[in-house]
C-alpha cells in the first residue's frame, strides 16, 4: 500500500475516533446488529473452538464478544492500523494480544490456525486488487486451517466514491488461485460477500 493511501486510512480512523470514541460508527457501522451479522459470516468458516484466531482489521475487538458467545479455549491476536482504535481495544480487553501494524507492509507476530479479515479491503486505494491478492496470499500461506474475508460487492445500487467495490467472480478466481477449497457466500442482508480459503476439504 502506497504511503498515501496508509496516511489516509490511518486519519480518516483517527478522526472518528477523535468525534465519536467507542462507537460501531467508528469502525463504519451504523447498527450493532448488522456488525454481528458480519461476524457471524466470518465465524461460518469452521468450529473456532480451541483455535488461534488472528483478528484483521480488528478495531476495537468487538468480534471477542462473538466468539466468547459462540466458541471456547480459543487464543486472540487483533490486528489493526490505527493506533487509537488499538489503544481502546487493549483498554476494553486487557487480557488479549493486539497489534499496530499494516498487513500490506509486515507479517502478524505468531501461528494462527485462522485469519479473520474483517473490513481490512473496503476503502479505495491506489491498487486494490494487487494489495487484496499480495495480503491474502501471505496470510494464506501463514494460517495453518484457512482465510476467511468479507469485500463489499458490485452487486449494489450505489458505490460510494471512497469505497472499492469488488467482482465476487473475480475474487472466487482469485482465491481458487490460492487453494483448491474455496467457498463464497453472499446471501446474507449486507453489502457484501464473504471468501473462505481452506488448507483441507471441508465436509
Amino acid at each position: 500500500m502506497k504511503k498515501k493511501d496508509k496516511d489516509a486510512i490511518i486519519q480518516l480512523y483517527e478522526s472518528r475516533f477523535a468525534t465519536m470514541e467507542y462507537d460501531p460508527r467508528t469502525v463504519g457501522w451504523k447498527r450493532k446488529e448488522d456488525q454481528f451479522l458480519r461476524f457471524k459470516v466470518l465465524c461460518e468458516i469452521g468450529d473456532l473452538s480451541g483455535a488461534r484466531i488472528c483478528d484483521v482489521g480488528c478495531g476495537f475487538g468487538d468480534l471477542l464478544d462473538y466468539l466468547h458467545d459462540h466458541f471456547s479455549d480459543f487464543t486472540y491476536t487483533g490486528v489493526d492500523i490505527s493506533p487509537s482504535l488499538l489503544k481502546k481495544a487493549s483498554e476494553l480487553h486487557p487480557d488479549q494480544n493486539f497489534q499496530c501494524l499494516d498487513i500490506s507492509e509486515n507479517q502478524p507476530e505468531g501461528i494462527f490456525d485462522y485469519f479473520i479479515i474483517s473490513g481490512a479491503f473496503s476503502y479505495r486505494i491506489e491498487n486494490n486488487i494487487e494489495n487484496t491478492s499480495n495480503v491474502l496470499s501471505r496470510l494464506f500461506a501463514q494460517a495453518q486451517k484457512g482465510v476467511t474475508v468479507n469485500f463489499l460487492s458490485k452487486y449494489v445500487n450505489f458505490e460510494r466514491e471512497h469505497n472499492f467495490h469488488y467482482s465476487p467472480e473475480e475474487m472466487f478466481t482469485l482465491g481458487h488461485r490460492l487453494t483448491k477449497w474455496v467457498k463464497l457466500k453472499h446471501d446474507y442482508p449486507l453489502w457484501e460477500f464473504t471468501l473462505f480459503l481452506y488448507k483441507e476439504a471441508q465436509i
